[in-house]
């Protein structure tokens, strides 16, 4: 069995390059979610699917809403382009993918959680992407309030 979630393409124009008349597209691809909580769930947020990236990152204001496992206790490191890093505790976070009609199962995965709010919710391959299909088509897109929105990508989660 499987469940489809459907995503999110948000597209914006760079205007660092608009005054010299190129147009260069800032396209980013979302998914809400929503974490576990001793209570049930937390709201919903918007993650960034970032397929760049080898493990989730959730900023602080997000993470200290939800039941944490620690793996480790101290605090790990994670590089990204250009040599940045970013520190936090590694920690296994319940969660689960939603859209307007869909929720997905609740999916256990490794995530780098911060210590500030530094950086949006992002999604990484450890766990998450690494175990869906992740089909997305950024032709087909319809427009509505300056962005183009299109629901033709969706994560296909395998039984669990």
């Amino acid at each position: 069995m499987s469940t489809t979630i459907e995503l999110e393409f948000e597209t914006h124009i760079d205007l660092d390059f608009v005054g010299q008349a190129i147009t260069v597209h800032l396209i980013r691809l979302t998914v809400s979610l929503q974490l576990q909580t001793s209570k049930g769930w937390t709201r919903k947020y918007k993650a960034l699917v970032d397929t760049g990236n080898p493990i989730s990152v959730i900023p602080y204001s997000v993470w200290s809403k939800g039941k944490i496992n620690w793996i480790l206790s101290h605090k790990s490191e994670l590089h990204g382009i250009g040599g940045r890093k970013i520190s936090g505790k590694l920690g296994e976070i319940t969660l689960i993918l939603v859209d307007e009609t869909t929720t997905s199962p609740p999916i256990k995965a490794k995530a780098l959680l911060l210590d500030d709010d530094s950086l949006p919710v992002l999604i990484g391959f450890e766990d998450i992407l690494s175990d869906i299909k992740l089909v997305c088509d950024y032709m087909i897109k319809s427009f509505s309030n300056c962005s183009f929105i299109t629901c033709c990508q969706y994560l296909q989660l395998r039984g669990r």
